[in-house]
């Protein structure tokens, strides 16, 4: 999965999907390292990568241990955003 910040909604989508991926889809709080999720969206550009967590954050869709945040976790909105996403997308 690469994603890049030139679209910011698909980037901040990509982002929430990385989490879910990397925590094995299990149930809110599952935390896992920011740079594994990093490694998932397949970018070197941590300031996009961090700017879309703190993002996230404030929108009740992650939440995040440590400044810069080093550990997050999907929360149930970020799930059901995720879903919502999915169940909109043209097929």
């Amino acid at each position: 999965m690469t994603a890049t910040a030139s679209d910011p909604v698909q980037f901040m989508l990509s982002l929430l999907g990385a989490v879910r991926e990397v925590t094995g889809r299990r149930p809110p709080p599952t935390w896992t390292h920011v740079d594994k999720v990093q490694a998932k969206l397949g970018t070197t550009n941590i300031d996009a990568v961090d700017a879309a967590i703190r993002i996230a954050a404030k929108k009740g869709w992650l939440r995040s241990d440590g400044d810069p945040p080093k550990s997050i976790a999907l929360t149930g909105a970020g799930i059901k955003l995720l879903e919502l996403q999915a169940a909109t997308r043209p097929r």
